[in-house]
């Protein structure tokens, strides 16, 4: 897989679901409903420089376990993304936060949490 579809794969994994957490300052980490975005492509014009493979540690996701790699369980890459979470808040206003979320992936592209 190219690094443009390893991201893609996190990408939508990440805008699939239906809530997502937002680390909201003074109140620890909420989980909203997020705004989903129409596609990926659209998501990389508005955030062009949003996510890289294996851009350095440290990583808050743990290290791949030798059988896992023989396996093709983990392609030992790890996949992290500035996610603009798009949400309506408790007082129905419109926020929007970036989180970061890192992701491996096994060989065949398949996203693991």
């Amino acid at each position: 897989m190219s690094d443009k579809e390893k991201i893609e794969s996190v990408f939508n994994y990440q805008n699939a679901r239906s809530n997502l957490y937002v680390d909201i300052p003074g109140e620890g980490l909420k989980l909203y409903p997020h705004t989903k975005y129409k596609n990926f492509d659209k998501y990389l014009e508005i955030h062009p420089a949003c996510c890289k493979v294996d851009p350095g540690g440290p990583y808050e996701v743990g290290q791949s376990f030798f059988e896992d790699r023989i396996l093709g369980y983990d392609s030992g890459d790890v996949i992290v993304i500035d996610f603009e979470v798009r949400y309506w808040n408790n007082k129905d206003q419109r926020k929007s936060k970036k989180e970061r979320f890192e992701n491996t992936l096994t060989n065949c592209g398949i996203v693991r949490d």
